[in-house]
């Protein structure tokens, strides 16, 4: 299902977009508040795409590239979709942050949920140094449900938010 946004694009993820994606997720910058360091290889990337392609047809997850102006910019997720609920995700390049195209994104991506995918219940986890990520999710609906410690993938130990919001659905 493709969204648009007054100034987005949202279309389905391909594989084609493995490029785009890994200019963004090679970027310390970026990838600076993720679970995991920056990713140095192409090939890496586009075994993360073949694999989140996979899911997607499951129909455990859906995937969206964010495009603007006919350039990728970033990308939203809604992963682990089971019993009317799923995790949010979304990863955007530093160079469009603080123009609100991210919370653009990701309000279509909940009106979608609610509406195109009957689901009632999101959530979100950021670490809490990331405070733009969490402006973003309350300024979206969601609200903290707790702090705690979590182990990241590269074995550092970082205090996450984990966030929840209802969505109505249609």
């Amino acid at each position: 299902m493709i969204l648009k946004t007054e100034r987005l694009i949202l279309r389905p993820q391909s594989q084609s977009d493995a490029p785009d994606l890994f200019a963004i997720l090679r970027d310390p910058q970026a990838m600076r508040f993720w679970n995991r360091p920056p990713l140095s290889h192409l090939a890496v990337v586009e075994g993360l795409v073949r694999e989140q392609q996979a899911a997607m047809a499951q129909g455990v997850c859906r995937y969206w590239t964010v495009i603007l102006q006919d350039a990728v910019i970033g990308s939203v997720d809604l992963s682990l979709i089971q019993d009317g609920s799923a995790e949010l995700g979304f990863l955007f390049r530093p160079d469009h942050w603080g123009m609100g195209l991210a919370s653009e994104a990701v309000g279509a991506v909940i009106a979608h949920a609610g509406s195109g995918l009957g689901l009632t219940r999101l959530a979100a986890a950021v670490q809490t140094e990331n405070r733009a990520a969490a402006r973003l999710l309350e300024k979206n609906g969601f609200v903290r449900a707790e702090t705690r410690s979590v182990l990241l993938a590269d074995g550092q130990k970082k205090d996450c938010a984990f966030y929840l919001r209802q969505t109505p659905s249609a």
